[in-house]
């Protein structure tokens, strides 16, 4: 308690998680819009280099980035909204042929398996596929609320990024007079934390769209009847380290089972997808990321499951900014500590 800065940087740090915890649903909106400011940041400050004033730079890159958003919803989004519904009005026939394959894979080499617990799995599975599918397309009076909270949403985000673009300056000048005159440690922190959120973020965005754009184009040459939606899938997948790539296999290779059945082509769907797998790990991540938050796969791991069960969907998102922000502050009370016991007597 002897080091005030210590204090205050535990207390800065205790806040903001009970302000996430407390108000996660309200600040969603200006977490988004946050994300959002931090990919389009570095588009303005390579118009500013090109000597085009700031707000002209901030007005012409946001207008691109909601056209974007727009072509995206008029064009990419019924088309998946289409792949969705024949794939949940198709259940049925993949459940049925899923356990035609498995009733003759048991009975020429896994004999031992229980046949009877293998079909109850299928009909379980079955029964849970045609249930979600009912949740996604039905449409009722409960479901308005939760449209027009996305219509606000809509809104309230494109402000939200323009004002933290434009008053990016006079925003952080105004938090800081909440702080005190001695907060160097609060800078360092804030300094590390800023260049790997803003590099984790940025980096994300283009590695999702590179690797759901090329799933979506070589699955599309193959002629797959859902590539856009597995090429979605890819791209959402690699925001969530180790875990998301697991279980994106799953839906790859039951849909290319289903279209394809034990072929060659069904082979090539899956040395394709292992082959985007193998460059987004080997080529993609190193190049696009040139300061990487330095974190063991054990604590990614459990930044994902402990934030996942704090804020759902939200904190799985952003558990690798928030463990590189735990992990920055961590390093701060452990040099800390060093230097008292270093201290002679």
């Amino acid at each position: 308690m002897a080091d005030q800065q210590l204090v205050m940087l535990l207390a800065s740090l205790f806040i903001i998680f009970a302000l996430l915890l407390l108000l996660g649903d309200v600040l969603a909106p200006l977490l988004v819009a946050i994300a959002l400011a931090y990919v389009l940041d570095d588009v303005i400050a390579l118009l500013n280099r090109c000597r085009i004033p700031r707000i002209v730079a901030i007005t012409l890159v946001l207008s691109g980035a909601l056209l974007l958003i727009l072509f995206a919803l008029l064009t990419v989004l019924p088309l998946l909204t289409d792949q969705v519904g024949r794939l949940i009005s198709q259940a049925p026939q993949f459940v049925g042929s899923l356990r035609e394959s498995v009733h003759t894979l048991h009975a020429n080499y896994i004999s031992w398996v229980n046949p009877d617990y293998l079909q109850q799995m299928l009909a379980s599975a079955g029964r849970q596929i045609q249930e979600w599918g009912g949740r996604l397309l039905s449409f009722s009076i409960a479901s308005i609320p939760g449209l027009i909270t996305l219509l606000v949403y809509a809104v309230l985000v494109p402000v939200l990024v323009f004002f933290l673009l434009k008053d990016k300056g006079d925003i952080v000048q105004w938090t800081q007079r909440f702080l005190p005159r001695e907060r160097s440690l609060l800078q360092r922190v804030w300094s590390e934390v800023d260049i790997q959120i803003g590099n984790y973020i940025r980096g994300k965005v283009w590695e999702s769209v590179v690797v759901g754009l090329a799933m979506w184009v070589a699955y599309e040459l193959m002629g797959h009847d859902y590539a856009l939606l597995l090429g979605t899938l890819t791209g959402i997948s690699v925001w969530i380290p180790f875990v998301g790539a697991a279980v994106v296999t799953i839906p790859v290779i039951l849909l290319s089972f289903f279209q394809w059945g034990w072929s060659e082509m069904m082979l090539y769907g899956m040395l394709a997808y292992t082959v985007i797998q193998l460059v987004d790990a080997n080529i993609i991540v190193p190049w696009i990321f040139s300061e990487m938050v330095n974190l063991h796969p054990i604590a990614i791991i459990v930044a994902v499951l402990v934030f996942g069960s704090l804020w759902g969907v939200l904190g799985v998102f952003i558990a690798i900014p928030m463990a590189a922000l735990v992990q920055s502050v961590l390093t701060i009370v452990f040099e800390r500590k060093v230097d008292r016991e270093t201290l002679p007597d």
